[in-house]
């Protein structure tokens, strides 16, 4: 009797295994996020690290001299997601009836915190403001009025008994204002990090007080959606948000406890050109872990903002908060740490 030939079972086991029968990998799908120059943050820490990638996202940056630039495309949904900066204009955006979604915290100015340096002018015998006091009739530097430096200010000067009518205010670019401080040209200014850390290192200026303190729960800036990016894509909304947080815990972990933060600054400094070593001694402001924005704080300056004549008509702000992408990141990443603790 003959043997049966061998092979039928030699073609069935590659025939399983090929590769035209494995699933398909699924096509990212693309995310359109505005840069404002100069700018680092923790969407470049989620881009290199490939959180995004993992949730399926094709991280595609579009770049805008500043975050106020960036609205109007958020507003038309251009943009998907984009850091917005709370000040006037923003908040008579949402009076006018623009409709975005604070979706996301981000930088957040928090008590006894370090991103928020006051610091003066150094004059022949050291710095000329050397307390609030010595506020009156000072040159100070701002970037644009009706933004939160503007409310820091305000606040260190209140504590003296003075107002802003009692300094002369100069608007000007960050940059200049660090050149300005060393001509002699500015006396003082609140200054975002790091640019309170470069002018010290530049030997133009002194810290004299860190105006944290003085508006604490401030929101510096917030990462909002596009209404149709939160309501038209909600999965790939929730998957941007889990992404986010993994990425805004990765840089806390690194500006609080050192974990990674050689490599965390280095992706910063890559990110904004600003060098590593100015990034590694200066101040930052801390991003909340749960990711939700700080509604309160986000009240108190608009409250602020509408007593000095920035925002005449408030908005409701009620509507404008979404929470569930917070929540949502908060549980897929703490439900998969909880189940890894467990296993």
């Amino acid at each position: 009797m003959s043997v049966p030939p061998a092979a039928a079972p030699t073609t069935s086991a590659p025939r399983a295994a090929a590769p035209s029968q494995a699933a398909p990998v699924a096509q990212l799908q693309p995310v359109r996020v505005s840069r404002s120059q100069g700018v680092g943050s923790v969407l470049a820490i989620a881009d290199v690290r490939g959180y995004f990638q993992e949730q399926g996202i094709d991280f595609r940056e579009v770049e805008f001299a500043s975050t106020a630039d960036a609205i109007p495309a958020l507003a038309t949904s251009e943009l998907d997601a984009g850091s917005t900066s709370p000040g006037a204009g923003l908040f008579n955006a949402f009076a006018r009836g623009v409709r975005i979604q604070m979706a996301l915290a981000s930088s957040e100015v928090e008590a006894d915190g370090n991103g928020f340096p006051l610091v003066s002018r150094l004059g022949s015998d050291g710095p000329v403001i050397r307390g609030p006091a010595d506020l009156r009739g000072k040159r100070m530097g701002q970037g644009f009025r009706g933004a939160i430096n503007e409310w820091a200010l305000d606040r260190v000067l209140d504590s003296a008994g003075l107002r802003l009518d009692d300094v002369e205010i100069i608007t000007m670019a960050f940059p200049d204002q660090v050149t300005a401080l060393g001509a002699g040209q500015l006396d003082g200014a609140v200054f975002p990090e790091p640019f309170g850390t470069v002018s010290q290192q530049r030997g133009v200026a002194g810290l004299v007080l860190n105006a944290d303190d003085y508006i604490p729960g401030g929101q510096v800036a917030v990462m909002s959606f596009s209404e149709r990016f939160a309501q038209q894509q909600p999965q790939l909304a929730r998957g941007f948000a889990v992404a986010y947080l993994r990425a805004t815990r990765d840089y806390m972990d690194a500006m609080e406890n050192g974990r990674d933060r050689e490599e965390i600054v280095n992706i910063l400094a890559q990110g904004s050109g600003v060098p590593a070593p100015v990034i590694d001694k200066a101040g930052y402001f801390p991003i909340p872990r749960d990711g939700r924005v700080n509604a309160q704080g986000l009240q108190a300056m608009l409250d602020w903002l509408a007593q000095h004549g920035y925002v005449p008509k408030k908005p409701d702000l009620a509507g404008l908060v979404e929470t569930q992408f917070a929540e949502h990141a908060v549980n897929v990443l703490d439900g998969n740490s909880l189940a890894s603790r467990q296993r």
